[in-house]
């Protein structure tokens, strides 16, 4: 018995102390921008990338606000002074060796593409703040959540979503996953475009889709960008077809956000 406690403490006494949570984090992806400002406790966070501050694409622009906006620059994010940087695993390796260079701690976690990635997310980031309680907290919302707007059964109605410059979103993309979660078949899905493509006027009208899926806050100022939206084709299909406006804002990131999404797809939904 002597023997066994003796050998616990020398493994006790070579493991290293806990870390304590980082005091200044700064995040450089809107994605993990949002989680970050969700899940920081005050004053943590001291960096979030610029298009955080954008309403048209940031779903928390306002809290967003409240953190200093940062470029992917090595000038801008040690400006800071940063104890740890928290970004995309595939992109910005220039960046990352010279923060590293700098002796800043990195967190590199991998795109979250549907809201199962995205409680993973949520769990690696808590923890990486020191934040495990509320890391918990928010993905037990989310199931809540996803439990009252889920649609059981097979769907019910086919969607056709539209964005600027004839862009769709087909299999595999995040709105796709929404899509089915609320009941709905994805036009784009089920003519073979992949997860981010562009949907031909000639494709819509053939389809004949039940729902038009449209960022009516994106489109209010018509461009080269949204003309296709506006096309008098789909004017005319528009008078017998429902048309769900959904801020797209909603669903570039998977999260707690694409709630939002389900619940106008569901009060739209034929």
């Amino acid at each position: 018995m002597r023997r066994i406690l003796l050998g616990l403490a020398l493994l006790l006494a070579g493991l290293p102390a806990m870390a304590q949570a980082p005091r200044r984090v700064v995040t450089v992806n809107l994605c993990l921008d949002q989680l970050a400002l969700r899940l920081a406790a005050p004053g943590q966070l001291v960096g979030v990338s610029h298009l955080a501050h954008d309403p048209g694409l940031s779903v928390l622009a306002d809290r967003a606000r409240e953190v200093a906006p940062v470029r992917a620059t090595v000038e801008s994010i040690l400006a800071l002074r940063p104890d740890l940087v928290i970004m995309d695993a595939n992109s910005h390796a220039n960046l990352k060796r010279l923060l590293r260079g700098a002796g800043v701690a990195l967190l590199e976690v991998p795109w979250a593409a549907s809201l199962e990635d995205a409680e993973t997310l949520i769990a690696r980031v808590a923890s990486a703040l020191g934040r495990e309680p509320q890391g918990q907290a928010l993905v037990d919302e989310m199931r809540t959540a996803r439990r009252a707007l889920v649609r059981a059964g097979p769907p019910v109605a086919l969607a056709a979503v539209l964005q600027p410059d004839r862009g769709t979103t087909g299999k595999g993309s995040l709105m796709d996953e929404l899509l089915r979660m609320a009941g709905l078949r994805n036009l784009a899905a089920e003519i073979g475009l992949p997860a981010y493509g562009r949907l031909s006027l000639e494709a819509v009208l053939a389809g004949q889709p039940d729902l038009l899926v449209l960022d009516t806050q994106g489109n209010a100022n018509p461009a080269r960008a949204t003309e296709f939206i506006h096309h008098h084709a789909l004017r005319a299909l528009d008078r017998r077809v429902k048309i769900a406006a959904i801020p797209f804002k909603f669903a570039i990131c998977a999260g707690p956000e694409n709630f939002e999404v389900l619940r106008r797809l569901a009060e739209a939904r034929p």
